[in-house]
C-alpha cells in the first residue's frame, strides 16, 4: 500500500525502527526500560518496533514515544514527509560542540553494534550513512570554530 506522500507502510515501520535505534537502547539517550516508563507501555512492545519485520505503530502510540524522545528525532520523521522543523537555536556557545561530541560518541557506539556480527549489511550501511549524513553540519561548525 503507497501512502499520499509515497511511503509504503514498510518504509513507514523501517524509518521508525531506525529512528528508535538511534536513541533508545544501550549507549543511548534512553533505555527501553525508560522509554516503557515515559510512556506507559511495555518495554517488549516498545522493542518489537525495532525487529527485522516490526508491526505497525498505532497512532496514539507513536505519539507518546514521540514526545518522549528528543526532537531531532521526530524532525527525522517529518523531513522524510517532506516537512521541514526549524533549526533549534543553541543556548550557549559550547551546546553545538557538547551536541557534536554527544552525538559522535552515538554514531561510534551504532557502528560497533552494527559491527559486532562481524559485517554490515544493507540496512546498517545505510543507517550509518544517513547518521553520518546528519552529523556532517554540526561537525562543520565545530571544525570551523564556530558555536
Amino acid at each position: 500500500m503507497t501512502t499520499v506522500t509515497g511511503l509504503s507502510d514498510d518504509d513507514v515501520k523501517m524509518l521508525i525502527a531506525d529512528t528508535l535505534r538511534l536513541h533508545v537502547g544501550q549507549g543511548r539517550r534512553l533505555s527501553w526500560d525508560d522509554l516503557a516508563e515515559a510512556t506507559g507501555d511495555e518495554a517488549r512492545t516498545l522493542r518489537s518496533y525495532v525487529d527485522r519485520d516490526p508491526p505497525r505503530m498505532p497512532s496514539g502510540m507513536m505519539m507518546r514515544v514521540f514526545t518522549v524522545l528528543p526532537p531531532e528525532a521526530f524532525a527525522r520523521i517529518c523531513r522524510r514527509m517532506g516537512f521541514a522543523a526549524p533549526r533549534m537555536l543553541d543556548v550557549d556557545d559550547d551546546a553545538t560542540v557538547r551536541r557534536a561530541l554527544t552525538e559522535a560518541a552515538q554514531f561510534v557506539a551504532e557502528g560497533n553494534e552494527a559491527f559486532e556480527d562481524g559485517e554490515l549489511d544493507h540496512r546498517e550501511r545505510s543507517s550509518l550513512a544517513r547518521r553520518a549524513e546528519e552529523m556532517i553540519p554540526k561537525l562543520a561548525i565545530v571544525a570551523g570554530g564556530a558555536g
